[in-house]
């Protein structure tokens, strides 16, 4: 018996000390989710601070630009309309060029001395005749223009200047202006001639020699005009202007510029002052 109670109060001894353990052991789990939570509401912080400083920054950045001044983007119109209108534009520049041109004095540029000429003489033409094609492009006045004679080297040259074949009021042929022109209308302008022009005719064609070395060819012109039959004039040089000893004869593109600024100014001292290069020298002649 006593054997039995002995047994009995270790038994319960045991069982009383077991007991807290148990009560520990059922506790850990706790601890655990609480550990857990506090690490989700310090992530959860620190993703609420992260979207916070975004948001300033961005909000930072609208107001900055909102600050800049407005610099209005360029606006390319190129609807239907808008192209038709400058196409139009250009047709109407275009046909009142022509027109303009149709109402000013007729110049032949007169390339038949190609066969006197050297290849650098050549060369030289073809500058002096596009240069009077820009004259006359920027003239308020331009005048019809016609290139004769234009064969071998000249032609080859012409065409070589980019956009030459659209030229407008300024058309070539390979026919001299004898087969082109009226005889009685013709005028050759040339230094050696003793008659003086005094003014620019609508019913006329005034015709400029293509020479360059007008020294080496001297008088060739008029000669030409003379056994042509047609007559002859020479500008009014000397009636209007003092050049000196500076020579009386002129390149094309300077004999074509004073004819166009005629028919604007209507005025030869004018028109040549302009024209002449300073080199030569010219002052306006004093009334004696």
């Amino acid at each position: 018996m006593a054997v039995q109670q002995l047994d009995r109060t270790m038994a319960s001894d045991m069982g009383n000390e077991a007991q807290p353990m148990l009560e520990v052991e059922a506790s850990a789990p706790d601890a655990v989710s609480s550990t857990s939570g506090k690490r989700e509401l310090r992530r959860k912080k620190r993703q609420e601070i992260w979207v916070s400083v975004k948001e300033r920054k961005k909000q930072k950045k609208e107001e900055a630009r909102a600050a800049r001044p407005k610099v209005p983007e360029p606006v390319l119109d190129m609807s239907e309309a808008a192209v038709l209108m400058r196409k139009e534009r250009a047709i109407a520049k275009r046909e009142s060029f022509l027109m303009a041109a149709s109402e000013g004095p007729t110049i032949v540029i007169d390339c038949g001395f190609e066969e006197a000429m050297t290849s650098k003489e050549k060369k030289s033409l073809t500058q002096q005749i596009m240069f009077s094609y820009g004259i006359n492009k920027r003239s308020e006045t331009p005048a019809n223009v016609h290139v004769t004679s234009v064969r071998g080297e000249a032609e080859a040259n012409l065409t070589k200047i980019g956009g030459f074949n659209d030229w407008l009021a300024f058309s070539t042929t390979p026919k001299c202006y004898m087969d082109v022109f009226r005889k009685e209308s013709l005028v050759y302008l040339t230094a050696d001639s003793p008659n003086v022009i005094d003014e620019l005719q609508s019913d006329k064609v005034y015709i400029i020699g293509g020479i360059v070395d007008r020294n080496r060819l001297k008088g060739v012109t008029y000669e030409k005009a003379v056994a042509q039959g047609i007559a002859t004039a020479k500008l009014p040089l000397d009636k209007v202007l003092e050049m000196g000893q500076a020579t009386r004869v002129l390149t094309v593109n300077h004999v074509f510029q004073i004819l166009v600024n005629y028919r604007t100014a209507q005025d030869w001292t004018q028109a040549t002052l302009s024209a002449l290069p300073a080199r030569k020298g010219a002052q306006v002649k004093t009334s004696e």
